[in-house]
């Protein structure tokens, strides 16, 4: 090579080192891409897995909710003291832990570092609040074991059945008569829990049943499991039939408030029509007349013949149209009292300014070669808005100018005043 091309060699040393960096760097990224995707892949089950034991823990918390009760019922509260304690720390944990999946729903984790350690707090609560109840829930098991007076205890569950029976064949009698004269909507939540009750108590007679078989075959099997699902069975029934009572109960209060409210809607129209009759603003009229008739068919719908009624839904819409005619009657007085009011104010207003005009025109002229141009306009002002007062034929925006012109004619006879000092 000659002289002219002594850089070559140190060019292809420097292209390779550069072609070495770039290598490596190509490599370090594949290599960074492809753990973060391993990393986002168990980030996923894990997230996955937190999930399963929050759905896991919430279905805990709430089968140790009824069996908190039963419990209670069974064994008074003191005995279960330690699973209310228990039942209370879950729900804190659950609660704690929700939010945390809420926030990692709601907002994009920084780092994947940060998203795990959200998921791990996430099952650690979950898992927690599980195993805590399961423990309590298992010590109530043991209590419900052989040791207990079987014999006795199947007794009990009898005459609880036999209670059962007769009150939800008296709630299936109410349920008829006010399936007569309801919507199906409007019973449908006493009708499921009469459809739980019924199941319970079947439940509870199989495993009664199971019971009494083993005892009168006089084995060793043990009979707690089946005698604690019996006992359980009828108190799951008991409340069911508590909820159908009150169904009925609420039904049947929801129609006498429902009639008091059609009373009470009537009254209301009455004044509402009289009010739109003599209403002098025919925005007002227009509105409250909307409202009014809103409300009657509303009312004519209710009185509809062979209508099936539900009180609960009847007496929210009735209430809704109620309130818009009670706002459209409320605004409507308003403006009624603020145009009787004006009117009732307008005529003294005119006197008062037409009288401070008089005196500031008087005093101008007395004065006139020492009261400038500034109280002049304010008095040709004032004149002017007295005019535009006298012949406007709102009440409200006829005070308003008055009250203008009033204005004017006392700055006027400041100025003036202060002129000839």
């Amino acid at each position: 090579m000659g002289v002219e091309l002594w850089w070559l060699p140190s060019l292809i040393v420097f292209g390779a080192a550069a072609a070495s960096v770039a290598a490596v760097i190509v490599a370090l990224r594949r290599r960074a891409k492809s753990r973060a995707l391993r990393t986002h892949a168990a980030a996923d089950a894990r997230q996955r897995q937190a999930a399963i034991s929050l759905v896991r823990a919430d279905d805990q918390v709430q089968a140790a909710t009824d069996e908190l009760g039963f419990a209670v019922a069974q064994f008074g509260d003191r005995a279960a003291q330690d699973l209310r304690a228990a039942l209370d720390a879950s729900r804190r944990d659950l609660r704690d832990a929700f939010a945390l999946q809420q926030k990692l729903d709601d907002a994009k984790p920084e780092t994947a570092a940060v998203r795990l350690r959200l998921i791990d707090q996430i099952t650690a609560l979950a898992e927690s609040a599980t195993e805590r109840l399961q423990q309590q829930l298992g010590q109530l098991d043991a209590r419900r074991g052989v040791e207990r007076n079987a014999p006795a205890a199947l007794d009990e569950v009898r005459q609880g059945l036999a209670e059962v029976a007769t009150r939800a064949s008296a709630a299936e009698a109410t349920l008829e008569r006010l399936g007569t004269r309801y919507a199906d909507g409007a019973v449908t939540g006493m009708r499921n829990a009469l459809r739980a009750a019924r199941t319970a108590e079947g439940q509870a007679r199989i495993a009664a049943e199971a019971v009494a078989s083993r005892l009168a075959a006089g084995g060793s099997d043990p009979v707690g499991v089946d005698l604690a699902a019996a006992e359980r069975g009828v108190y799951r029934a008991s409340r069911s039939l508590d909820a159908a009572d009150a169904a009925a109960a609420h039904l049947r209060g929801a129609a006498t408030a429902l009639s008091e409210a059609i009373a009470a809607a009537e009254s209301r129209l009455a004044e509402a029509r009289s009010l739109r009759d003599r209403h002098e603003e025919p925005e007002s009229r227009a509105t409250l007349g909307h409202a009014i008739a809103e409300t009657d068919q509303q009312l004519l719908r209710l009185a509809e013949p062979g209508r099936e009624a539900d009180p609960s839904a009847d007496l929210v819409a009735l209430r809704e149209v109620v309130a818009r005619l009670d706002r459209a009657h409320a605004d409507a007085r308003n403006r009624q009292l603020r145009l009787e009011n004006a009117r009732a104010a307008l005529g003294g207003t005119l006197v008062t300014a037409e009288s401070q005009i008089t005196v500031t025109r008087d005093f101008i002229s007395d004065n006139r070669s020492r009261v400038g141009a500034s109280a002049r306009t304010r008095l040709a002002e004032a004149e002017r808005q007295l005019a535009l007062a006298r012949v406007e034929a709102d009440p409200v925006t006829a005070l308003d100018t008055a009250r203008r012109a009033m204005t004017h004619a006392t700055d006027a006879d400041a100025l003036a005043r202060f002129d000839t000092h």
